[in-house]
């Protein structure tokens, strides 16, 4: 199709010029922030690609694997970083990032999304995120409510996302991107993990949003031929062929009658685009022959290159031209990676398509679209004028959700906190009746207290070192999409934890306080339990930051010996810290431990001092701290408290940009 006959059609057209994208070699297959530091040659996955697509098309993007399918459509939808080169323009107006990502709706290959939240709840929470600041709750739920009907998943809508089967979770993934009503949808593998029926439920939804209208015999038959459909091309078919073409009629009017068991989009029309086509374009994996028929165009791709891009039916014809002939019954999908597969061998097929293919769309891509810029710009204003909800909001929305996910998986967290729970009543018979002021119990409660400071920052620290390497697609997908920003789900995630660190550090304090601290009073737990809620406050800022440094839990634990080490050593318990003065101020350990001596300490007038000459005789809780090398100022413990907070803060801003850096690196999302 000529230029010229694409700019008398109306409509939106998405044209895509000489894309070349290129990805650092011998790619690691586990991020790390030190990979990231290394400097890599560079490998080429995208050559010259020009394309176009425009409302109304579905377009299958088909290739072996390794031929550039998903960097292609990643590429064309913008949701691609690194080193990519080439122009995206919509009407012939160059179009941003940002400008792309509000206009369009990309797919992945996985479901990326919230285990356990419902249906209707994940898309009620998205549609705060999604929609205009000023849309009324009672709109939010009426647009949840039709996407779910239209996606065929309304008697699912209460059912939790991990309770789903693949099929309804594609379903529900594409609800979710329906939730913006954008004018073009890029599907990475919408088919792949389904069975037959659940792939072309999804693809047929997908047609029937781009066209408008149902897909019936008549025009299917019209795209491929009466032949296709039983009906013979003349009066002397032979016996055979006959047989076949009954076998064929029977099994698209059974696909025809499943077809009227799918889900309709009607109810979307109501919607500011409803009643206009959208456009949509999927890489896919071996189609079927009924999937394969609801493309309206192809492209197929080989090496980063596109061997041919045009209609599904005269895909044929392009093949047939250079001398490769589409035998009878055979699926048009298998046939053409088939030929591609074997292009490498002797006939060189895929250079002679491509080369072919060159040949004839020479200088299509190249002038600008005659397409009228108004419509696009118009289109482009209404988009631009969408606002989305303030910071404070977005935070507010994320923390309801990490508190959702918690209460989910409430006996999880309940087993957790019996072992934390054990662990205080083990503590407590083990130093219980060493509250006494004597020479003998001055080194039992050290080390009770020494404990309560471990066991705290150990328990937090290792508790939040899965955080990012499980939440990681789902923060580089939901923040490159622009659903909310990196600085929202950061603070949301750290204050979430708030809650916790106090309700858990009294609890686990109570337990010991009543076996070995009881003497000295109310003040003393409550200063206590304070000082330990702001040590494991500090200790998620150093498990985060474990976090972020690697893509797997696994990879974190073990890299935390070293850490862990180093901030014992300088805790003030296994070295005097004098003999390290600079190197004790970087240990959360020490801050905790000094705080805990201080505030147990510092008002002993009086310890028990036998006469014994071999000994030394420590006389009062002043001499305790100062053998341990503790500072005994008056605003020790405050101090201290917010050194811990400091420390914290430290730790959070290293986490955060090193999270930040992994959101902007190279590939899709």
């Amino acid at each position: 199709m000529s230029a010229e006959d694409l700019s008398a059609q109306s409509g939106l057209c998405l044209e895509w010029k000489q894309l070349n994208y290129y990805v650092p070699a011998q790619e690691q297959s586990n991020y790390s922030f030190w990979n990231e530091c290394k400097k890599k040659q560079e490998l080429q996955i995208l050559h010259d690609v020009s394309g176009h697509l425009k409302t109304g098309d579905l377009i299958a993007i088909l290739g072996g694997s390794g031929a550039g399918k998903t960097t292609l459509l990643a590429a064309i939808s913008q949701r691609l970083r690194g080193n990519l080169t080439g122009d995206v323009v919509l009407n012939g107006m160059a179009m941003e990032r940002d400008q792309m990502t509000r206009i369009s709706s990309f797919l992945p290959q996985f479901e990326i999304n919230v285990k356990t939240f419902t249906a209707y709840e994940h898309l009620y929470f998205m549609s705060h995120f999604k929609m205009h600041r000023k849309t009324t709750k009672a709109e939010k739920r009426q647009r949840v409510s039709d996407l779910l009907l239209a996606v065929g998943l309304r008697d699912a809508a209460h059912t939790r996302i991990q309770q789903l089967s693949g099929g309804e979770r594609k379903r529900l993934s594409l609800a979710e991107e329906l939730i913006t009503d954008p004018i073009f949808l890029f599907c990475d593998e919408p088919t792949t993990g389904l069975d037959s029926f659940s792939a072309y439920s999804v693809i047929k939804t997908l047609r029937h949003l781009c066209t408008r209208r149902r897909i019936t015999k008549h025009s299917l038959s019209k795209v491929y031929g009466e032949d296709s459909f039983g009906t013979p091309s003349d009066g002397n078919s032979s016996g055979s062929n006959s047989i076949e073409m009954e076998f064929v009629e029977n099994s698209h009017e059974s696909l025809l009658q499943s077809m009227k068991e799918l889900p309709t989009l009607s109810v979307l029309n109501n919607s500011p685009n409803g009643t206009q086509k959208k456009a949509a374009i999927c890489s896919i994996h071996q189609p079927t022959s009924d999937i394969f028929e609801l493309f309206t165009h192809i492209i197929l791709m080989d090496g980063g290159r596109i061997i041919y891009q045009g209609r599904t039916e005269q895909a044929a014809k392009f093949f047939t031209d250079m001398g490769f002939l589409l035998p009878l019954n055979c699926n048009p999908a298998d046939f053409y990676l088939k030929t591609l597969v074997d292009s490498h061998g002797k006939e060189n097929a895929g250079e002679k398509l491509r080369i072919r293919y060159e040949h004839e769309t020479d200088g299509l891509y190249t002038g600008s679209w005659l397409l009228a810029r108004n419509y696009s710009g118009d289109y482009l204003k209404h988009v631009q004028n969408f606002k989305k909800i303030r910071w404070i909001y977005q935070v507010y929305l994320l923390i309801i959700r990490f508190m959702t996910e918690d209460l989910r998986n409430i006996k999880d967290g309940l087993i957790g906190f019996g072992f934390f729970m054990a662990t205080a009543v083990t503590l407590s018979l083990m130093y219980s009746g060493v509250g006494g002021l004597t020479q003998r119990t001055i080194q039992d409660v050290g080390g009770s207290i020494f404990m309560l400071s471990n066991e705290m920052i150990f328990t937090f620290s290792y508790g939040v070192t899965y955080i990012f390497p499980y939440s990681l697609p789902i923060i580089r997908r939901e923040v490159g999409e622009g659903t909310y920003s990196l600085s929202a789900y950061y603070v949301a995630l750290v204050v979430s934890f708030v809650p916790a660190a106090f309700f858990k550090g009294y609890m686990f304090l109570s337990v010991i306080y009543a076996s070995i601290y009881y003497t000295r009073g109310f003040l003393l737990y409550v200063t206590m339990g304070f000082l330990m809620s702001l040590s494991a406050i500090a200790a998620v800022g150093y498990g985060v930051f474990l976090s972020s440094l690697f893509e797997t839990d696994k990879m974190a634990s073990e890299c935390a010996a070293p850490f862990d080490l180093i901030f014992l050593i300088f805790g003030g318990t296994y070295m005097n810290v004098d003999s390290v003065p600079v190197l004790k101020y970087f240990s959360l350990f020490f801050y905790s431990n000094e705080a805990l001596m201080y505030n147990y300490w510092i008002d002993i007038d009086n310890i028990d001092c036998p006469v014994n000459d071999e000994h030394p005789c420590v006389k009062s809780g002043l001499e305790v701290l100062q053998q341990a090398s503790f500072r005994t100022a008056e605003y020790t413990y405050w101090i201290d408290c917010v050194s811990l907070l400091l420390v914290a803060l430290a730790f959070h801003i290293v986490s955060f940009n090193l999270v930040k850096r992994y959101i902007n690196r190279s590939g899709y999302y």
